[in-house]
């Protein structure tokens, strides 16, 4: 049987990629010039992915003045970019309205629509697909098919899962990153950079809100009494296994209200808000419930809360985007593949105080990640753990630096924040004690 990605992804690349090498018309000769460059930065990924991507815009801008950048991002997200200053173009990929057809041809028919309808005739100097990982998304697909000087990317070899799904994708990069040490993904974006020439002065995200996100948070707020933490809540992810069950939520939660006065802010999507509710109903008080808010808005939100607990998600990076207090409940095992798509190595919020619980090991058979599909090794983290991390980042609001100082790599020769080595895996973990929370109703939005 053949693989799931090979005739959805890997056909279609290997075709574009020997397209472009021999029949495309020759329209580029000699190296791009190196002022005033026009620029194709491509992720078609998830939310959290785009993000941990918004130093890479910055700093492509900061290393060459006078650039043009041009993102294509999945349409869903365009509204999170379009008030960044270091973006000059932002084109949405609109998912195929063919419910007949096949979920992964229609994913290739809607990219081949975007390049016939916004890349077709265009040239760019670079372009560029920052995914360290394996590509199922056909990034390298439309970056081939660009007409680009030079394309940028990471090897097919980064980790054996490319290798076995991404094999022969590395012909589609003039610039070929290598796989590089265990760190974080956005240390891992900013490499590029490096790789073109440039300069890297900081690892910030960055997401910028405006008045009208910061009034909807304000009024949303209002009647918060100064005297409440607010604390957010995050009950999404990309999997059934990657959530915590609600009946821990409620019970942190409670613990934690039994101590404190606190207000609790429920982040889901529009498909979670039945889960929001049931988690409402679990808590004392009255509880909020941010559902299918547009992104900023959520944003502006996040700005204003004292606490975020939730799953590994888009939520958590929104989060640590606005430097607020995270607390992710992972479900990779401590001591797991470092390099895998769940590890907090690669994936943890990246801001300046953060927690990640993760199992002390996998539970039965789940050694260097979690297998199942349902929540699984992620039941490991206790409700005694998340209530004493909610407690301690409250009252002291460590940095990450102080959480994994005995995990960090030494720093790089500019101002970004340190590659974390393989050995952190271990220390994510840690927690003290904690109590306190309250029930809730869920409350109508605008």
């Amino acid at each position: 049987m053949l693989p799931p990605l090979f005739l959805s992804v890997r056909v279609p690349t290997k075709l574009a990629i020997f397209w472009r090498a021999h029949l495309a018309p020759a329209t580029w000769i000699g190296s791009p010039r190196r002022e005033g460059l026009s620029l194709l930065v491509i992720r078609l990924d998830g939310l959290g992915d785009l993000v941990l991507t918004t130093p890479l815009f910055r700093e492509l801008k900061r290393a060459f003045p006078g650039s043009f950048c041009t993102v294509v991002v999945q349409d869903a997200f365009r509204p999170l970019l379009v008030t960044n200053p270091n973006i000059d173009e932002i084109i949405g990929l609109r998912p195929l309205q063919a419910a007949w057809l096949p979920a992964r041809l229609r994913s290739l028919l809607s990219v081949l629509l975007l390049y016939r309808g916004r890349l077709r005739g265009r040239r760019f100097d670079i372009a560029i697909s920052p995914r360290w990982d394996v590509d199922d998304r056909l990034a390298i697909f439309l970056c081939s098919l660009a007409d680009a000087a030079e394309r940028v990317g990471y090897t097919e070899t980064a980790s054996p899962a490319k290798q076995r799904h991404n094999r022969g994708f590395d012909a589609a990069f003039n610039i070929c990153l290598s796989a590089g040490p265990v760190q974080h993904e956005v240390l891992r974006n900013l490499e590029i950079v490096k790789a073109l020439g440039g300069k890297v002065d900081n690892s910030k995200l960055e997401i910028s809100l405006t008045n009208r996100d910061r009034e909807f948070a304000s009024k949303l707020l209002a009647n918060v009494p100064a005297s409440s933490a607010l604390v957010a809540v995050g009950i999404g992810g990309g999997s059934a296994s990657r959530r915590w069950p609600l009946e821990n939520y409620a019970e942190s939660l409670t613990r934690l209200g039994n101590e404190r006065p606190v207000q609790l802010v429920i982040i889901c999507s529009h498909d979670e808000r039945k889960e929001a509710c049931k988690l409402a109903k679990l808590l004392r008080g009255e509880t909020i419930i941010v559902s299918g808010t547009p992104l900023r808005k959520v944003c502006a939100v996040l700005e204003r809360c004292d606490l975020f607990i939730g799953n590994d998600s888009g939520s958590a990076h929104l989060a640590g985007a606005m430097n607020c207090k995270t607390i992710v409940i992972s479900r990779h095992p401590s001591g797991g593949d470092p390099n895998h798509a769940n590890s907090p190595i690669r994936f943890a919020p990246h801001c300046d105080r953060v927690r990640v619980l993760q199992p002390a090991a996998g539970l039965d058979a789940c050694k260097a990640e979690c297998l199942s599909s349902d929540p699984h090794c992620i039941r490991a983290v206790s409700v005694d753990q998340a209530v004493a991390a909610a407690r301690e980042i409250l009252l002291r609001g460590p940095s990450l630096l102080a959480c994994m100082q005995a995990n960090m790599a030494s720093p790089h020769n500019d101002d970004s924040r340190p590659a974390i080595n393989a050995a952190a895996v271990g220390a994510l973990k840690k927690a003290t004690e904690l109590p306190k929370a309250g029930k809730s109703r869920p409350a109508r939005l605008p």
